[in-house]
């Protein structure tokens, strides 16, 4: 079962060396590194010619990170594909461990939940919860994946079915939109316990950063659209996503105005603008009150 790990890349040549080493020092035997720098102006690039043969850069013009999934799934081969921030890591043994979930289980991806504490050791025997919300999210519930784009593998198969991705040069279709689509298409493993190291610093583009806040409504709205225009069963949960977007940022009163200029037209039908004002109300009206009670 070959491997295949995407390495998404944007000026983070301060963290590039200690991410691919991560990957290059883990024992498992066939493994492809493919290195995806999006337009960096910094020393990156200069990095990636160091290390020869051991790695497979690609390079492109900046573009946003989904496009950078997208480059990177392009040129692979692995049966099962990772993907990995350029400013995180892998733990040791992460992909044997994995490898070992795929094979023991009839699953499609497997997340595995991260540490921000570099120095942490993985167990020898991770805590592995099987996990299959399909019925759940073609109702429009929300899956609980609170794992980041570094903690993510899938099996090929199941991702060809969702890249490549519509792109963005900001942070708008990320890695929620991947999980969803991923938990909707197919099985899975949550790893209870971290195989990755998530950096948390000053450069982050969205973790931790003051961005997230304004961020938040438009990737949520983003991802509602993207979801059900591509698939026929998460419109509900589309709507949803969308509805929770505009209530972030919209008072009652616009909340009409703002549902028709973001769905008119789009993937959920003719009644689709009064249905998506009525959810948006309901969650600003929680919103609202719990705000009062605390």
């Amino acid at each position: 079962m070959k491997i295949s790990v995407l390495i998404n890349n944007f000026n983070y040549g301060q963290f590039l060396r200690p991410c691919i080493d991560s990957v290059l020092s883990q024992n498992y035997p066939d493994v492809e590194v493919i290195v995806v720098d999006d337009g960096s102006t910094d020393d990156s690039r200069e990095i990636l010619t160091s290390y020869r043969e051991l790695i497979r850069p690609v390079l492109k013009q900046n573009g946003g990170q989904a496009s950078s999934f997208n480059a990177g799934f392009a040129v692979s081969n692995g049966d099962i594909l990772f993907l990995l921030d350029a400013d995180d890591a892998f733990l040791p043994t992460k992909l044997v461990s994995i490898a070992e979930i795929y094979a023991r289980n009839d699953i499609d991806w497997c997340f595995d939940r991260v540490t921000t504490n570099e120095n942490d050791t993985p167990p020898t025997e991770p805590r592995v919860t099987l996990y299959d919300k399909r019925d759940t999210l073609r109702k429009g519930g929300f899956p609980s994946l609170p794992v980041p784009t570094s903690g993510l593998s899938f099996r090929r198969n199941l991702l060809s079915q969702i890249l490549p991705m519509s792109v963005a040069t900001d942070v708008v279709l990320s890695d929620n939109y991947i999980k969803f689509a991923a938990a909707y298409l197919g099985r899975g493993a949550i790893v209870e316990t971290p195989l990755t190291f998530q950096r948390i610093h000053a450069s982050n583009r969205y973790t931790g950063t003051s961005r997230a806040k304004t961020l938040r409504p438009r990737i949520m709205i983003a991802t509602g659209l993207e979801l059900a225009r591509r698939y026929d069963g998460l419109q509900a949960l589309g709507k949803s996503l969308v509805a929770g977007g505009i209530a972030e940022t919209t008072s009652l009163l616009k909340l009409r105005d703002e549902a028709r200029n973001t769905v008119a037209g789009g993937p959920f039908g003719k009644n689709a603008v009064a249905e998506v004002a009525l959810m948006a109300a309901r969650k600003r009206l929680g919103k609202i009150l719990r705000r009062g009670r605390s």
